[in-house]
């Protein structure tokens, strides 16, 4: 079960976003780049900017639409994918540390992914979902996507930006396992609902935000963050972002500022565990992408943001047996979020 859990993250998602709930609807009036012609612009210094915090109010709602497209894998098993969906995230409170108590709810999810044979065209697995399809044949094939949809979990934000805290996703998880023809395990249950906690809604979180920076922005607007973040439990990637605030446009009396990015990284092995049968070295491997956004600097979130990101990794693995084999990987994966009204 968790297997197909990583799998359905891995697809992706071609549907249009559900009409919104109107009790969730936000009362402000959101702008996007275009909105912007004509508008007032400033430096980062000119406009005094040397931080940038998230600053959440109580009763804040934001209806999010992701488009994700992934291409990747060796050429005998080529995966692409295709990704939209709609999440609603709700500000129910700011706490006493500063953090932020929200809920984030999917409103819509639709699924489509296509593995083949890159070498011979021929397509090896073939799979669609669209939450708006509510038919028990769909339930019941796909309860790793369904389980998600309409369902409120909490997300405990820190003021820049990073997720502090997942909340309960046992109804997710019993509706997913619901279907399991044999009593699934304690221990299993608990990985599954940290898989959710961290593949979907910490995963979907730290995508929606513009990282902020750990130190001073300097004078023309930059700042560098490294990151480290695993892989699998095999493999992690180390990579450098160095970010820019292009302009700042004064519009209605907000400051809206265009982001740019660009990464650098490669890939490590993690260190495997004593006594582990296997021996793997990474030969060479690359990470480079690029990302323009557009946020609302008075208050930290973000309007608008693309994403693109390459990675190349040759690996060497030597099996218990003494015999050898080379692993390729190259995945390139784009990634569009945008603010609805």
């Amino acid at each position: 079960m968790a297997r197909l859990l990583l799998v359905g993250v891995a697809l992706a998602w071609i549907s249009a976003c559900a009409p919104p709930d109107k009790k969730a609807v936000a009362s402000r009036e959101e702008l996007s780049l275009k909105d912007t012609s004509g508008a007032k612009t400033q430096t980062p210094a000119a406009a005094g900017i040397k931080g940038l915090v998230l600053r959440y109010r109580a009763g804040d709602v934001f209806r999010y639409r992701v488009h994700q497209e992934t291409s990747g894998g060796p050429d005998t098993a080529r995966t692409r994918t295709k990704s939209t969906h709609c999440y609603t995230r709700t500000v129910r409170s700011i706490r006493s540390d500063g953090s932020f108590e929200t809920v984030m709810r999917f409103d819509s999810i639709s699924v489509s992914a296509v593995v083949s044979n890159g070498r011979t065209g021929q397509k090896l697995v073939e799979q669609s979902y669209r939450s708006s399809d509510t038919s028990a044949d769909v339930k019941s094939r796909f309860p790793q996507f369904s389980a998600l949809i309409g369902e409120e979990v909490l997300v405990y934000l820190t003021s820049d930006g990073r997720v502090q805290q997942v909340g309960d996703v046992t109804p997710i998880v019993k509706k997913i396992t619901a279907s399991s023809q044999q009593q699934v395990p304690p221990a299993a249950l608990e990985q599954l609902a940290s898989q959710i906690k961290a593949s979907i809604y910490a995963s979907f979180s730290l995508q929606e935000f513009v990282p902020y920076p750990k130190q001073e922005i300097d004078s023309a607007g930059r700042w560098v963050n490294e990151q480290v973040t695993p892989l699998s439990d095999i493999f992690s990637l180390t990579t450098t972002a160095t970010y820019t605030i292009e302009r700042i446009y004064e519009l209605n009396n907000r400051h809206l500022g265009v982001v740019s990015a660009n990464v650098v990284g490669n890939v490590r092995v993690a260190p495997l565990p004593k006594g582990s049968p296997l021996s793997i070295t990474v030969s060479s491997s690359s990470i480079t992408g690029e990302s323009k956004a557009l946020m609302d600097i008075d208050r930290g979130y973000t309007i608008s943001k693309k994403n693109r990101i390459t990675m190349n990794m040759t690996a060497r693995v030597r099996m218990p047996q003494g015999g050898e084999q080379t692993v390729s990987q190259t995945q390139d994966s784009r990634y569009e979020i945008e603010l609805l009204p």
